[in-house]
């Protein structure tokens, strides 16, 4: 199912669902700026003709929390969804 973060709605639901667990999102096309307790904790870029979703996470950044947060978040959304996470910076 993850051709539906093509469309628009499912996007805005991805992004609700984030704010809901506590990141600051800010959203345009496929890409979203995340932020998490206060501090900006990465990038989300999303394929969802690949099924994938790639996450380029800051150093320092509580990265095994986001990440969780985040799997939760797109299986709610769009299941079958492949994430890629890297550490960048």
């Amino acid at each position: 199912m993850a051709w539906r973060l093509s469309r628009p709605a499912a996007r805005i639901e991805l992004a609700r669902r984030l704010r809901e667990r506590g990141f600051y999102v800010r959203w345009h096309a496929y890409e979203f700026l995340l932020g998490y307790r206060g501090r900006l904790v990465g990038t989300l870029l999303l394929e969802p003709s690949r099924g994938r979703a790639t996450l380029y996470c800051r150093r320092g950044a509580p990265l095994a929390e986001v990440e969780r947060a985040l799997r939760e978040a797109l299986g709610e959304v769009a299941g079958g969804v492949e994430l890629e996470v890297s550490e960048v910076g």
